[in-house]
């Protein structure tokens, strides 16, 4: 039996095309697009140079920052208002200025019947054409619940909007590439916004770096390239797709990482 198994793995490798790529992404025209965060400076890690992209085009972009960025209780207690000043002024130099805060606990957001009634809201009432959230894949607790409870408000509401999950604490398995390059020093500058997190790490660093790697998944040029990296979620129910799998695969690894 385990050789016939094998065998058949065997097959399916050989089937294998060569090295598919990411989908390029191509940014829409005067769209609606909705952005969910984890915490003051997500949205710039994960996706602020699509979104800077998706301004420059007409778009009208909505960002909803979920917990208080208390830092789970290792921050000073001024670090929620320090961290919303700074969210302001990040999104200020991509030309953003809706958002609102939620100020659920940081580090230990729970999902709930009322959490999901503002989702669902927020997504009635702006009905965004494209949709951006973090991955149930990530290290972090807090993006993989708010990942999860998000995913499930937009696989049953009805809406024909796209949805796309960002990279952050965990590489993605990519269905999705948008070149960033013309708008790099814009992320730069948004990230540059945000002190308080980058005294503690420097994520500049570590995000431009990321976004100089997922470059090499776009068609070659002459200059250095620079993307950002999502897998595009399907419209289907919560125990089916890509996005579930990475749920599993995330629990997994959890039980690894504690052995």
């Amino acid at each position: 039996m385990k050789q016939f198994i094998a065998k058949l793995q065997q097959a399916k490798i050989a089937r294998l095309g060569l090295c598919p790529l990411p989908t390029p992404l191509t940014p829409i025209h005067n769209g609606k697009i909705l952005v969910f965060a984890p915490h003051p400076d997500d949205e710039i890690l994960g996706c602020g140079g699509t979104l800077a992209l998706l301004r420059q085009e007409g778009c009208s972009v909505k960002v909803i920052f979920v917990t208080d960025g208390a830092g789970a209780g290792s921050l000073d207690a001024d670090a929620p208002l320090i961290r919303r000043k700074e969210a302001i002024d990040s999104l200020a130099t991509l030309g953003i200025n809706d958002m609102e805060f939620l100020d659920e606990p940081d580090g230990g957001f729970r999902n709930s019947s009322q959490f999901e009634t503002k989702v669902d809201t927020l997504l009635h009432q702006f009905n965004p054409d494209w949709l951006f959230l973090p991955s149930v894949l990530d290290y972090h607790r807090d993006h993989v619940a708010i990942g999860h409870a998000i995913l499930n408000c937009w696989q049953r509401c009805e809406t024909s909007s796209r949805a796309f999950i960002y990279e952050i604490w965990s590489p993605l398995p990519a269905t999705r590439i948008m070149d960033i390059s013309s708008v790099i020093n814009l992320k730069k500058q948004a990230i540059s916004c945000y002190a308080l997190p980058l005294s503690h790490c420097n994520y500049l660093s570590a995000i431009i770096g990321l976004a100089s790697y997922r470059g090499l998944f776009l068609p070659k040029k002459a200059e250095e390239s620079y993307a950002e990296a999502f897998v595009e979620a399907e419209k289907k129910g919560p125990l089916s797709g890509l996005q579930y799998r990475m749920l599993k695969l995330r629990i997994y690894l959890e039980n690894l990482l504690r052995n």
